[in-house]
């Protein structure tokens, strides 16, 4: 098995549920039409409050969501899945498909039908997955197939703006899962300076930690395939931009590439640092 993120295959089973209804869930108006795909939408945060962890629940009625691609598997830093997200949340979809990013492309609005899918997580980690498989004693789940997108997923613009939710260490929850964040005043640890930011030679995958000068620590985790694996992190101090995932208890933010790092501004030794911090954050893809 690839060591990419986002492979999300193998939970412990607990229990599979049916959502029959979506009584609690607060829909709009889409801006798109078509014979196939519903203009009543859901949020990403009604349909995230759907699911238990450790459960898996089968979605029975025609339950639409609408966002942004904030990430895709360009750089080879995810693999077999797209991070989408709305005013209100974020969530991970499995895709079993490559070159994603083609299809898919940072800043793309689609929406996603989720009739016939499931809700389940990954330590904590909420996704959509297209089946689930518990008749090994464990839940091993699979991606939505390519020849099922079109009837899944549909495009509704292109170049959407994407602005990254600044947050501080206190603000990191798992509401913000799925969604694209800027965390500032970080930097490498001592140790985690200098170092790769995971093994390219053995395809590893690596989490290096992020200290807030402010106080709180988050992982920048790294596949082993990402393009940049075998880059040197910077020693500075600075932004951070990423998508923000748990692993258990564990805080972590996942890069798209290395343009959302901005580590330029001296470490935060005394009182100084504040003066010396970047004021603006890296360039943005749409």
């Amino acid at each position: 098995m690839k060591n990419k993120l986002c492979l999300f295959g193998v939970m412990s089973m607990v229990g599979i549920y049916l959502l029959l209804t979506p009584a609690c869930f607060k829909k709009s108006a889409s801006a798109a039409t078509n014979s196939n795909f519903s203009d009543s939408i859901t949020s990403i945060k009604s349909l995230r409050k759907m699911h238990h962890i450790g459960m898996a629940e089968y979605i029975v009625q025609p339950i639409y969501i609408q966002g942004t691609v904030v990430a895709n598997d360009e750089h080879d830093n995810v693999y077999k899945c797209i991070y989408v997200q709305d005013k209100t949340g974020g969530i991970v979809v499995l895709l079993d498909g490559q070159a994603l990013y083609q299809t898919y492309p940072i800043g793309t609005l689609i929406k996603i039908k989720t009739q016939h899918l499931f809700l389940t997580d990954y330590r904590r980690m909420v996704q959509l997955v297209a089946s689930v498989d518990s008749s090994s004693g464990t839940l091993v789940t699979s991606g939505i197939p390519a020849p099922m997108f079109s009837k899944h997923i549909q495009v509704i613009a292109d170049n959407e703006p994407i602005n990254p939710l600044m947050v501080g260490f206190k603000n990191l929850s798992d509401t913000l899962q799925g969604r694209l964040i800027q965390i500032s005043a970080v930097e490498f640890s001592a140790a985690d300076t200098a170092q790769t930011y995971a093994d390219k030679k053995n395809k590893l995958g690596l989490s290096r930690s992020l200290k807030f000068c402010t106080g709180g620590t988050i992982y920048l985790r790294t596949s082993g395939y990402a393009d940049f694996a075998g880059v040197k992190t910077p020693s500075g101090n600075g932004i951070v931009i990423g998508v923000y995932s748990v692993y258990n208890n564990e805080k972590q933010i996942i890069l798209r590439d290395t343009n959302d790092i901005l580590l330029t501004a001296k470490r935060c030794t005394g009182a100084a640092w504040l003066q010396n911090l970047p004021q603006t954050a890296p360039k943005t893809p749409i």
